[in-house]
């Protein structure tokens, strides 16, 4: 704290420094005064009594500099003078100043853009009262490591944990909302009563929802704060009222406090922040079969101050071992896992996050070491006038500070700049981020972006000085003074040293190259392979079908067909379908089945599930492989079929031999008719999970896409496919209306990252380009005399150019040579985000450095056309 005192102290003196020297000035003046009134008064004149003074005393002025110093702001003292005289001496040289501050500014705008990326995304505590304490809590097994919860083992967790405050359960499930005459399908989430209290969360009005509302059929609600605002005019009387919900009578009990931000979760639920709009109680008088085989719910739970998530993970895995000695069938092979919630939002992209962090770091590294190129070069040019400054007194600290100086400038300004730049690209930022990129909603430029720019160009500045100033403070003032136009011993350092830095610079912008190559040769061979699918041209949109409308299976079948035929009606549409799924939407429904006959032991074999009509298959441009797809006598009184993908087929039956065979599901045979290709989670993955479609109409599903292939713009399909769904039922709302296209390009981490390198490596390859110019022309300012001789004497115009072009050229192999080591180890770390080629690919070896080539071609061409351009005469007049 003293340190500090004295700190602010010291900046203090130097901001009031006119007004204490004026102080001291006068106060001085006036001992002075004293001492040589007092020498009068013992008889001497007027002339010899202020000699005497000054004698004894001293003058004003050297007792004003011990004051000063005494002040301890002497390291400071001059600094404002300093700065003034960098401005000017900015202003003289508008070239130097543009290009260094050019350069800074846009490295400082794509870092402050990725720092809001960061600091949103990781940095940036969640928004619940001690966020460290909450956990996910899942069940685990080899087959499923991260998988929901039954809610047998979350009722035996409760009561039995010893590590946990309080645990809680949640799954989604979308409510049909009338309000002014219309409805709305909104986010909803079901809940148990213990969610709120784990979250540190009240309701703003009314209360939380108790232990007895924990039932099927419970009709009671709590509001979001924005959806209490936006639909009910922030009515405080709406506590206790009925609204019309699923086309029933439900009563508002709650409505959550303002900003109140959902956990999010990776199975049934959306995403985490302000994203849900009704809160309902979670049915848990499930049967007891039910309790135990059911996993469709996430968990949160907070940990007991203190306690490490490992600790919960081992008290809560006791709880599991316990349940498989009673239930082996349901819970055998099976361990808790307990994940810090910060962890769980951030999933698999934080791969993303952090190589997109480290790419704008390298860019300011790059910048950095171009800044200082520039002020080496910047520092010999200003070789003499240093030097007689060394001379005059002048000592290592006043040098420094003289480079410090213009560096400061040149930061603030690209400071400044760069955060100018962030905000305009900022718009941008948030279109090519992913809609499902976690904590989106904390992405935006604050007052912590702000700080962390002008940090970034003033830390660059400052450490872009320290060669260029150290170098000088060892350079003798008379060789400095006595240096003219050639280029000298002292040059010849500064010429090494500067082509080291360029050199370096390369090799790093290699990094960022090979990256970006990488992701795009990934992104070409993901966009070449088999997908399984056609997803041009399809329009899909959501529905759920709720009671009591829809409450029989009939019913649900009924409507389904109705639609599928008034949707295939609709002009310029080629197929039409219903399903419960499409492809890379992230629904992962599960199931067990028995293959019948086989005597398999062990656990059951598993596969996604999906439902789907006949006209679903031409509707998602499906592959069929073997057999039929679904038609329309699939019905519920017809024998039980399923369609099958290639991965199940070949697991289970020998591939095409899969058709005519039965496969046990739900405890009913059902006869496989078809093959079809598969068609993987997400486009990346290695390989598809096995998956069985049945007829929709044989199970129906309360909640449905539909999927409509179109022969034009999809979108513009949207009103008519609104109207055919108004016709047959005019209370059931639409919701969730995109193109497949866009569904896929939304969930695409990879292009985020693809376009992130991209712009990096471009700006990292400009940025060297500038400094093989700034090397180049400052080589070629120095030897403008030994240029014009040697022109003078014979040398042709060619060879100044080739000699010339050939030092950049040089620069760019070593870069280059040492960017083909650090630019495929580094590209590892997207190892993730890679497709198909490997760090070390082989045509990434070959066309990354034929692009950095290019880039240091650009930047020789200059240069070496100046060079070669030279008037002898008029160089050879120079001094």
């Amino acid at each position: 704290m003293r340190v500090l005192r004295e700190f602010f102290w010291q900046l203090a003196a130097l901001v009031r420094r006119r007004r204490l020297d004026g102080e001291s000035k006068a106060e001085l003046q006036f001992h002075l005064d004293m001492e040589a009134a007092a020498a009068k008064r013992r008889g001497l004149p007027a002339g010899e009594a202020r000699r005497e003074a000054r004698l004894r005393a001293g003058t004003v002025q050297e007792a004003l500099e011990r004051v000063r110093d005494e002040r301890g702001a002497g390291p400071f003292d001059g600094t404002l003078t300093d700065l003034r005289q960098a401005a000017v001496a900015l202003r003289r040289s508008p070239s130097f100043a543009l290009l260094a501050g050019g350069a800074l500014a846009a490295s400082v705008a794509v870092n402050t853009l990725i720092f809001t990326v960061v600091y949103g995304v990781v940095l940036r505590p969640l928004p619940y009262p001690e966020p460290e304490r909450l956990v996910r809590v899942f069940e685990s097994t080899q087959r499923q490591p991260r998988f929901p919860v039954s809610i047998l083992q979350y009722e035996e967790t409760r009561r039995e944990n010893r590590t946990l405050d309080g645990i809680a359960l949640y799954t989604r499930g979308d409510l049909q909302l009338m309000h002014d005459n219309r409805a709305e399908r909104m986010t909803a989430v079901a809940i148990t009563e213990d969610f709120l209290p784990v979250l540190g969360a009240t309701p703003a009005l009314g209360r939380n929802f108790t232990a007895s509302e924990m039932k099927r059929g419970t009709r009671v609600l709590m509001l979001s704060h924005e959806t209490w605002k936006t639909r009910f005019g922030a009515d405080r009387g709406i506590i206790g009222r009925t609204v019309r919900v699923n086309r029933q009578p439900w009563t508002v009990v709650g409505v959550m406090p303002a900003g109140f931000e959902h956990v999010g979760g990776d199975y049934r639920s959306p995403a985490q922040g302000d994203t849900v709009a009704l809160w309902y109680p979670l049915g848990l008088d499930l049967p007891e079969q039910a309790r135990r085989y059911w996993h469709f719910t996430n968990a949160v739970a907070r940990v007991k101050r203190g306690t490490p998530a490992a600790a919960a993970e081992g008290d809560l895995t006791r709880i599991v071992d316990d349940l498989a000695s009673r239930y082996p069938d349901s819970y055998r092979g099976a361990r808790a896992r307990v994940e810090p919630l910060a962890e769980a939002v951030l999933g698999r992209s934080g791969a993303t996050v952090w190589l997109v962090a480290a790419a704008g770091a390298l860019v300011m590294l790059i910048a950095c070491v171009n800044l200082m190129g520039l002020s080496i070069a910047r520092t010999v040019a200003r070789r003499r006038e240093l030097s007689v400054r060394q001379a005059l007194g002048g000592g290592a600290w006043r040098l420094m500070r003289v480079v410090l100086s213009e560096n400061l400038l040149l930061g603030l300004a690209g400071g400044v700049l760069g955060l100018a730049l962030a905000a305009a690209a900022f718009p941008l930022l948030r279109t090519v981020i992913p809609a499902e990129f976690p904590r989106l909603h904390e992405v935006r430029l604050t007052w912590v972006a702000a700080l962390f720019a002008l940090s970034c160009a003033m830390a660059t500045s400052v450490a872009a000085s320290v060669i260029p100033a150290l170098r000088q403070t060892r350079v003798d003032p008379k060789e400095g003074m006595g240096e003219t136009r050639a280029v000298t011993g002292g040059g010849r350092g500064a010429v090494r040293l500067r082509s080291a830095l360029i050199a370096a610079e390369i090799a790093l912008s290699s990094v960022l190259c090979f990256g970006a190559v990488l992701l795009v040769r990934s992104s070409q061979l993901l966009e070449e392979r088999d997908h399984g699918f056609s997803p041009g041209g399809v329009l899909t949109f959501q529905l759920e079908l709720t009671a009591p409308a829809y409450n029989s299976p009939e019913s649900a079948a009924r409507f389904a067909a109705e639609l599928a035929r008034g949707l295939q009606s609709l002009p310029k549409v080629k197929a039409a379908g219903l399903t419960t799924n499409v492809p890379w939407s992230g629904w992962d429904e599960n199931t067990t089945f028995d293959l019948p006959g086989r005597g398999m032991t062990g656990e059951s074999p598993e596969a996604r599930f999906q439902a789907a009509d006949a006209g679903t298959l031409a509707a998602l441009g499906m592959r069929l492989r073997h057999g039929r797809w679904m038609e329309e006598r699939d019905q519920a009184n017809t024998t039980p079929v399923v369609v099958v993908n290639e991965s199940l087929a070949r697991s289970y039956y020998g591939g095409a031999d899969a058709v005519g065979k039965v496969m046990q599901v739900w405890g009913k045979d059902r006869t496989i008719v078809g093959v079809v290709a598969d068609i993987r989670d997400r486009p990346a993955d290695a390989a598809a999970k096995a998956a069985f479609w049945y007829p929709l109409a044989q199970v129906p599903f309360g909640s449905l896409k539909a999927v409509i292939r179109t022969e034009g713009d999809p979108l513009a399909l949207a009103a008519p496919a609104r109207a055919a769904v108004a016709e047959i039922d005019r209370e059931l709302p639409v919701a969730e209306v995109r193109s497949l296209d866009d569904m896929a390009a939304a969930a695409s981490e990879r292009r985020f990252a693809l376009w992130v390198c991209e712009a990096f490596a471009a700006l990292a390859m400009g940025l060297s380009a500038v400094g093989v110019y700034g090397i180049l022309a400052y080589l070629v300012e120095q030897r403008r005399r030994e240029i014009g001789l040697r022109i003078a004497l014979g040398a042709t115009r060619g060879h100044v150019l080739r000699v010339t072009a050939l030092t950049g050229l040089r620069l760019g192999a070593l870069g280059i040579a040492a960017g083909l080591v650090l630019g495929p180890a580094a590209a590892g770390m997207a190892r993730g985000l890679l497709f198909g080629v490997s760090p070390w690919d082989g045509p990434t070896l070959l066309a990354a450095p034929v692009i950095l080539l290019l880039f240091t071609v650009a930047g020789t061409l200059g240069p070496a056309w100046a060079a070669s351009r030279l008037d002898p005469t008029e160089t050879l007049r120079e001094s």
